[in-house]
């Protein structure tokens, strides 16, 4: 607990205007934030109209106009970096006016071909993708969507359709928390979140958070936190989507939106996506397999998404309901060694839940209630080994979560708890398994900033959180501190935090197998101290280009990462390992004016080794370096990008450079034609993925399909305005 001196934690969360009884003269109180992330833009400027009165906002995006005269103003609100806007409101004596002005980054001259969004906030490890950034992409789940993002690695175990795991830094897949709509959708059984589960046409926003998070998020948020939202915009929109593309896949997909008032009352958003393909591939197996051509047989799937979204804003208070739901049917082919002809998999998730978040005097006072079921059964009637089996798994969760937030003087103040049970019913664990969890806990944060000379923001946060959970028999502390410095061009930000993820019950209390036994004495996987440092540069101009990136490194030691290995007997069991993890992060973008494009590139080196006296090295299958090349024009109103990605070497065998995987490259082709008729825009697409066709092998027992091709087409009226501008008046936190 070596941070626990240092004090609070980060957390992440934007500060609306604080509502208060007005004095006479009449005041507009409010807050200036970035439309994309909902953070606070702090140097802002705030003019009434006619040049009269003029201020600046704060740390936190705030701004007060006092000595107003009654009656209609016109206010124009400007940042460096976003497009300009003017709101008209009303003030009157006695009374004071709270705005929230929600600003649009100037839009880009090129528009890339995939991907991560531009860093927002002053927090480390941020990348963010917006609604216009997900449509852009072209990815078909968030599995496609993230991969290729820097510091973090998707395990997709096949072809399109097939299960996609997350792990950042190193770390496993269990560390990594998913949030979509607020609730975790990672398995209560294995920790893994499948990222196939999640489509991407519904999607608002994505928010990936790098580094240890438990001081905010608790549990499982080891290595980082991945927060997806669907639409809430109350823009009327209709938007229809088809496509078709190699192994036999089929795409189709919905989104509809409207509401009953501008700005106020209610408003509601569904949405609907289809995808089916065969997934049969030839492939090259590995030179360790024996070499040689096979078919990767029984790998079709079928996935149905659907969403829906509701909310009412009034003055002082927001409720917002959501619904998410996910049906899938897949084959389960097995692995290069014991392929499997027979092996199926259904899965089915249903979530849903409300929220509220309002003003009590000075105080912002959040809450919410979520529930959610998933179902799951796998079978196979003739496995390659085994005895046959068929598999079911019923897990019925709940959480619920209150909270408040105030501000005093330069202070944001943020407290809050929440508490999560879950009901197992599951056939793969054994009859001593627990049936059900509690989880508990509890987080402060303080937050503050200064705006001094020349542009320049400082800001520092601390907090911590504790944790409880009925299976580990402890409290858990995980404390957080940070500090950034930002200018108009150059910011520095560094945070050191602790963090933790309990084992699964999955490797606790599976069914002892053939040369596989669980681990009921398994610890929690804690990391102690992660350091997180990172210098970042925005539009700064080189030899008539505009450049902007960052440049990040981290240490952070875990005890106890749970990894499997074979014992003596060569019977496999997880056992707790401790492991030191380390290395740096390189993203920069050039935009050429002149030539009309945009260059993106981006390096990670990740050295995760074991430390102990009998094992050394790299861990297995964490390559140390990866890096991504794009290039994106548009010419004639055609868009185009080319995207490359490389996967270093990877180790197979722990502590031996034996039956190392070769590294690879896998280039990518897209090209979009947006064309307007009417009040409707579309949007023509065609895509070809690892167009020179390489043996991608990220894991060695699990091959990728080789070249694939896609075409879309995307009708849409109505929806947000594009990135020209607008104002919100609204609560938000």
């Amino acid at each position: 607990m070596r941070l626990a001196s240092l004090g609070l934690a980060l957390l992440c969360t934007s500060v609306v205007s604080l509502s208060a009884t007005a004095q006479f003269p009449p005041e507009i109180r409010g807050r200036v934030v970035d439309r994309s992330s909902g953070a606070g833009l702090a140097g802002a400027t705030i003019t009434v109209a006619g040049g009269t009165r003029r201020v600046m906002t704060d740390a936190d995006g705030r701004f007060v106009l006092r000595g107003l005269v009654p009656g209609e103003r016109e206010l124009t609100v400007r940042a460096f970096g976003y497009l300009p806007i003017q709101v008209s409101t009303h003030v009157a004596n006695g009374r004071v006016e709270h705005l929230v002005v929600a600003l649009d980054p100037l839009p880009a001259l090129l528009e890339p071909m995939v991907i991560e969004g531009t860093q927002t906030g002053q927090v480390v490890g941020l990348t963010e993708l917006d609604r216009f950034t997900i449509e852009r992409s072209g990815a078909r789940d968030l599995g496609d969507l993230l991969d290729g993002i820097p510091g973090l690695t998707v395990i997709r175990r096949g072809g399109p359709g097939s299960p996609a795991v997350a792990a950042m830094r190193g770390g496993q897949g269990d560390d990594v928390l998913v949030l979509l709509d607020g609730v975790s959708i990672n398995s209560p059984l294995t920790g893994e979140a499948d990222l196939s589960t999640v489509g991407t046409q519904s999607l608002e926003r994505v928010r990936v958070l790098r580094g240890a998070q438990s001081a905010r998020y608790g549990g499982r948020a080891m290595t980082g936190v991945i927060v997806v939202e669907t639409r809430t915009s109350a823009a009327p929109e209709l938007g229809l989507s088809v496509g078709r593309g190699g192994l036999g896949e089929q795409s189709a997909a919905f989104h509809a939106g409207g509401s009953t008032g501008k700005g106020r009352g209610l408003s509601a958003n569904v949405g609907g996506e289809w995808r089916t393909v065969d997934g049969d591939f030839a492939y090259a197996v590995p030179e360790v397999r024996g070499g040689g051509r096979a078919v990767r047989e029984n790998a079709d799937a079928s996935l149905l998404n659907l969403s829906g979204t509701g909310v009412w804003q009034g003055s002082r208070v927001r409720l917002a309901g959501h619904l998410d739901g996910f049906a899938a049917s897949r084959g389960m082919p097995g692995s290069v060694v014991q392929p499997s002809l027979g092996g199926r998999q259904t899965q089915r998730r249903l979530a849903g839940g409300l929220s509220v978040e309002g003003f009590a005097g000075e105080w912002l006072v959040f809450g919410r209630m979520d529930g959610q079921v998933q179902h799951a059964a796998f079978r196979d009637s003739s496995p390659p080994g085994g005895a046959p089996f068929h598999a079911r798994t019923r897990v019925t969760s709940w959480q619920t979560e209150l909270g408040t937030e105030v501000r005093v003087g330069r202070f944001s103040i943020v407290s809050g708890t929440d508490v999560r049970g879950r009901w197992f019913d599951a056939s793969t664990l054994t009859a001593d398994a627990p049936t059900a969890q509690t989880e508990w806990g509890s987080w402060l944060s303080l937050r503050t900033g200064w705006v001094l000379s020349d542009g320049w923001v400082a800001e520092v946060s601390s907090g911590a959180r504790v944790d409880w959970n009925s299976l580990v028999p402890t409290l858990v502390l995980s404390p957080r501190v940070s500090a950034s410095l930002g200018g108009r061009r150059i910011s520095l930000r560094l945070s050191v935090g602790s963090a933790f993820s309990p084992p699964s019950l999955a490797d606790q209390f599976f069914h002892e197998g053939v040369f596989a036994q669980p681990n009921p004495e398994l610890r929690p996987e804690r990391v102690r101290a992660e350091v997180q440092g990172e210098l970042g540069w925005s539009d700064v101009p080189l030899l008539g280009a505009r450049v902007s990136g960052r440049l990040s490194g981290y240490v952070a030691d875990v005890n106890g990462m749970i990894l499997w290995f074979p014992d003596f007997r060569f019977v496999w069991r997880p056992d707790n390992f401790d492991v030191r993890r380390r290395g740096v992060e390189l993203e920069t973008t050039i935009r050429l004016p002149v030539v009309g494009g945009e260059l993106r590139g981006s390096f990670g080196q990740s050295l995760v080794e074991y430390e102990g006296p009998v094992l050394s090295g790299q861990v297995v299958y964490r390559p140390v370096t990866s890096a991504r090349i794009e290039a994106a024009a548009t010419i004639a109103g055609l868009r185009s990008g080319v995207r490359g990605r490389y996967t270093g070497r990877r180790r197979t065998v722990a502590g031996s450079r034996l039956n190392t995987l070769p590294d690879y490259w896998v280039v990518d082709l897209q090209f979009d034609r947006p064309i307007r008729f009417g009040g409707w825009s579309t949007d023509l697409s065609f895509r070809i993925d690892n167009v020179f066709n390489e043996s991608a092998f990220l894991l060695v027992d699990f091959p990728g399909p080789g070249r694939t091709w896609r075409v879309g087409l995307r009708l849409r009226t109505g929806g947000s305005p594009p990135r020209g501008g607008s104002s919100d008046h609204s609560i938000s936190r």
